[in-house]
């Protein structure tokens, strides 16, 4: 719309217009519809009052807005540090048990193959008789395996088991622990998800900025449109003035007794030119045509201030939202940290059992298995051995007593031989010796005897037991079947 000034700095270009102006007389009715409409156009001040609240507000959730975008990003990386922190004391633990069990399987099956070993070492002596030849009469049969004290294997099997069950125990309330941490981490991770997310974009994080520059834009346009409302309805009241009648028009026209005085009608208005009174009316012809599009443009300027206040009042929600997510979700990693320690606690618990405990334990265990597996197997090559021995000392006992009874034929056909030597000088020079020449003239021959020697009372193998041969007080050898010999031989052979 056009101002008072520019009619004025239009008079010296304008003589055209001014012609055209002077054909066409100004009706003190038109005017007076201008004033009215003019000062009714002047009601969009409350659109710049309520632009001017809208400004403000604006301004307030712009800063507030600084302040909570930047607070939660702030939170969000301090959670996700926090996620990440507690993810890896997770993994931590993970690890740690993963590597007591890969072991603890590992030495498992070592014990198990130790005392597999063990057993078929142990049926081999249950299986093993004891050759009833080597056992008193009505002995009832016996094996290997009675000659061993099984309660040392019963007692290290117990033992295992109960190692092995204190580890289960422990595991199961590692595994409690665990269960309690990954649900703690998974309502954790839920809520971070269900953290509500500001609508952003790449290009702009934030649109507050742009939205509270269009609406200091609105505003600054709504108020310049108003400063021409203004304009007009001042030219509006300078034509009047100069008109005759017009201010006794304006007043009957708005039925405000008070137009005189409040609108500027009571002071006389300045001398103006015919010349410049139609330019003023022609400019105010020309701008009453355009009050409506003016207050139409202020109003929807208005409106789409409300419009832009309401979009900052949305995302400062969506701030505010996630604001207060943020801090619940703060609220649980504190409580989800402060579980941490019992976690990690039960965790180191499970590894100092394991170190101090069951590993030990079981090493221990595959020892002695291997252990007891290699006694009792060189217990059962003794006895295959020994009767290898026993079938040796029959074949050695035999050939010395057909040595005895060959050297007693020879002593007593010696013995023969003398008696009879003897008789034979008696007979022959008896008579023409005296008796007293020799005494030992007439005694029979000295005769010798091959017999087995006594041991001594207390010596090894001097009592005797109650059954069986014996001789001289010494058990005699039994006589093992020859294809026992060769049974144990073989066994003895294989195990060399």
């Amino acid at each position: 719309m056009s101002s008072p000034e520019s009619s004025a700095s239009s008079r010296s270009s304008g003589s055209s217009r001014r012609s055209l102006d002077r054909n066409r007389p100004q009706m003190l009715e038109d005017l007076v519809n201008h004033f009215v409409a003019s000062k009714r156009s002047l009601t969009t001040q409350t659109v710049l009052w309520r632009a001017n609240e809208i400004v403000t507000s604006a301004r307030e959730l712009l800063e507030e807005n600084a302040v909570l975008a930047a607070k939660n990003s702030s939170i969000r990386n301090i959670v996700d540090e926090q996620v990440d922190a507690l993810e890896a004391v997770r993994r931590g633990i993970d690890v740690v048990e993963a590597e007591v069990q890969a072991e603890f399987k590992q030495l498992l099956h070592d014990l198990d193959t130790s005392f597999a070993g063990l057993q078929s070492t142990l049926t081999v002596l249950r299986d093993t008789p004891i050759e009833s030849v080597l056992q008193p009469p009505g002995t009832s049969q016996k094996h290997l395996f009675d000659f061993i004290d099984s309660s040392t294997v019963t007692n290290l099997k117990d033992s295992l088991r109960a190692c092995i069950d204190r580890y289960n125990e422990a595991r199961s309330t590692l595994n409690d622990s665990n269960d309690s941490f990954d649900t703690a981490l998974e309502n954790l991770h839920s809520s971070v998800e269900n953290v509500p997310l500001t609508p952003t974009t790449t290009s702009n994080p934030s649109p507050i900025p742009s939205l509270y520059h269009d609406l200091e834009g609105h505003a600054k346009e709504a108020a310049q449109a108003f400063q021409s409302l203004v304009r007009h309805y001042d030219l509006c009241v300078t034509a009047l003035r100069h008109t005759e009648g017009g201010s006794a028009a304006a007043t009957q026209a708005t039925g405000d007794a008070q137009v005189a005085s409040g609108d500027g009608f009571s002071a006389p208005p300045e001398p103006i030119t015919e010349e410049e009174r139609q330019e003023m009316l022609g400019v105010l012809q020309k701008d009453a045509s355009e009050v409506d599009d003016v207050v139409s443009e202020i109003r929807e300027r208005g409106s789409e201030m409300s419009f832009l206040l309401s979009q900052i009042d949305n995302h400062i929600t969506h701030l505010r939202n996630e604001d207060a997510a943020l801090s619940s979700v703060l609220c649980m990693i504190s409580h989800v940290v402060a579980e941490v320690k019992t976690h990690i606690t039960t965790s180191r618990s499970f590894h100092a059992s394991w170190l101090e405990d069951t590993r030990p334990t079981l090493l221990s265990g595959i020892e002695e298995w291997e252990n007891q597996r290699e006694f009792y197997a060189r217990f059962d090559l003794a006895y295959a051995e020994l009767l290898v021995e026993i079938s040796s000392r029959r074949r050695r006992h035999d050939k010395a007593k057909r040595k005895a009874e060959e050297a007693q034929k020879e002593l007593n056909r010696l013995y023969a031989e003398d008696e009879r030597a003897r008789e034979q000088f008696t007979v022959t020079q008896g008579d023409f010796l005296p008796l007293d020449i020799w005494p030992g003239l007439r005694d029979p021959p000295r005769q010798y005897e091959v017999r087995a020697v006594a041991l001594e009372p207390g010596e090894e193998g001097a009592e005797t037991r109650a059954a069986g041969e014996t001789t001289y007080g010494v058990q005699s050898i039994p006589q093992l079947e020859r294809n026992v010999v060769e049974r144990a031989l073989t066994r003895v052979k294989r195990r060399m």
